[in-house]
């Protein structure tokens, strides 16, 4: 079975369920807003300009994929959800830094060097500690 199209035992829960959950700039506008200010519906609803069905439907794939809860007629990540925020945000420090992993790519690939190089290098050119510590595995 590939990756993506893997079930878990939550519903048919799959990473393509969860991309698709997430993937137009609305939704993740919507989801980054749950996530930093809570669930007021009328605020959201006029942060993100969506309608309400547009609003609900995006709420529903959430919530069936596991990554918002309702309680008390409020919404909440769950502990699956922060993960997916948590990562959401890896990749937007990555695409704000595509051109410094472009050039430690270039520099990588045309430069065979030791590791400790290529750690100074990306020490150098990235700021982020996340995006230094993924890179520094160098798998």
């Amino acid at each position: 079975m590939q990756t993506g199209t893997r079930t878990s035992k939550n519903k048919g829960l799959t990473v393509v369920s969860v991309l698709k959950a997430l993937s137009d700039p609305k939704s993740v506008e919507l989801f980054k807003c749950i996530s930093r200010a809570g669930s007021d519906s009328s605020e959201l609803r006029s942060t993100t300009r969506l309608s309400p069905r547009q609003y609900y439907s995006r709420l529903s794939n959430f919530t069936r994929n596991g990554m918002l809860i309702k309680k008390n007629g409020k919404k909440y990540r769950t502990a699956f959800g922060r993960i997916v925020y948590y990562e959401l945000i890896t990749i937007e420090k990555a695409v704000l830094n595509y051109y410094k992993l472009k050039a430690v790519d270039s520099i990588g690939l045309y430069n065979d060097m030791p590791h400790e190089e290529h750690k100074k290098i990306i020490d150098t050119l990235i700021t982020d500690p996340d995006i230094r510590e993924i890179l520094s595995s160098r798998d």
